[in-house]
């Protein structure tokens, strides 16, 4: 059984193979790419975030910030584990579905990562969610419409005060005859303070877009 198992997940690792702990998922069809172990590890909310934006509608997010989301959200970002954007990705459109967000929107759009940082990273995690999404859910994608204007210091580093002046004014939208008048989804992988979500949202209003809807999978506020 276990050489099967192992053909299986040379033969078929998208379909097959848990990403978050690589096991088999019971030999089935697992298109959340999550097995049932680690679900039970994951404690899903589906939340909106107790943020009041200017420029937000709403901001939900999917998980707790638990230990095991914290180790694997870290990989995800920080250790090169891309992949992780497809379990992630379905979490999030889990989210989408729950609070009939797809309904409301008529593109999705990321927040974007300065240029030098992307590159030392070798990818954006929040464009990989965005268009995972976008994807699957056949809406629009706008993956050149916010861009990171100047180099900010990692919000992890700096204190809640710190967070809140970091990133302003640090974004700009552009191509706005993209998304004029429309309703958007902008995604993100973590809120801490909102601030990311506040700037992004606000160069997107400030050029046309008629409603931002905010999404992340987790959030490090204490509620």
């Amino acid at each position: 059984m276990g050489f099967i198992k192992s053909i299986i997940n040379i033969l078929f690792p998208g379909e097959y193979i848990c990403l978050f702990c690589r096991e088999n998922s019971s030999g089935k069809e697992n298109p959340k790419y999550i097995c049932t172990s680690c679900m039970e590890l994951l404690e899903v909310v589906n939340r909106e975030a107790n943020l009041e934006l200017p420029d937000v509608e709403k901001i939900y997010y999917s998980l707790l910030y638990n230990k095991f989301i914290r180790k694997k959200f870290h990989a995800f970002k920080f250790q090169g584990k891309s992949y992780l954007y497809k379990p992630f990705g379905e979490i999030l459109i889990d989210t989408i579905k729950i609070k009939n967000i797809d309904n409301k929107v008529q593109a999705i759009t990321f927040v974007p990562a300065h240029r030098r940082k992307e590159a030392l990273r070798g990818y954006n995690q929040s464009e990989l969610l965005a268009r995972y999404i976008a994807k699957r859910l056949d809406i629009t994608l706008l993956d050149n419409h916010i861009i990171k204007i100047r180099w900010t210091t990692d919000q992890n580093k700096l204190g809640r005060v710190e967070r809140k002046n970091n990133l302003k004014d640090s974004f700009k939208a552009i191509n706005i005859e993209d998304f004029k008048g429309k309703e958007i989804l902008l995604i993100d992988d973590i809120i801490t303070t909102g601030t990311t979500m506040k700037e992004c949202s606000k160069a997107l209003v400030e050029k046309g877009a008629k409603k931002v809807y905010g999404l992340a999978l987790t959030s490090s506020m204490k509620v």
